[in-house]
């Protein structure tokens, strides 16, 4: 886990992330509080079904892709 200065907010990056099919990482922003400001969540590979994932509840997501995802 790397940690960096942006500006006046702090990056934290997560990288790699494992137990997912290729590579990932997580980028978290804090504000000056220290409290999460955003955060970005990228895999470089598709695996196709991301696509009807968009757009859902996240709590829809642990039913849905635990059927699709052996990993």
């Amino acid at each position: 886990m790397a940690q960096t200065e942006e500006h006046a907010a702090k990056r934290i990056t997560i990288e790699p992330i494992t137990r997912l099919e290729g590579e990932g990482k997580i980028d978290i922003f804090l504000n000056d509080e220290g409290n999460v400001e955003n955060a970005y969540f990228q895999v470089v590979e598709l695996r196709g079904f991301e696509r009807f994932c968009q757009g859902r509840p996240v709590e829809e997501m642990p039913r849905i892709v635990t059927r699709i995802c052996g990993v």
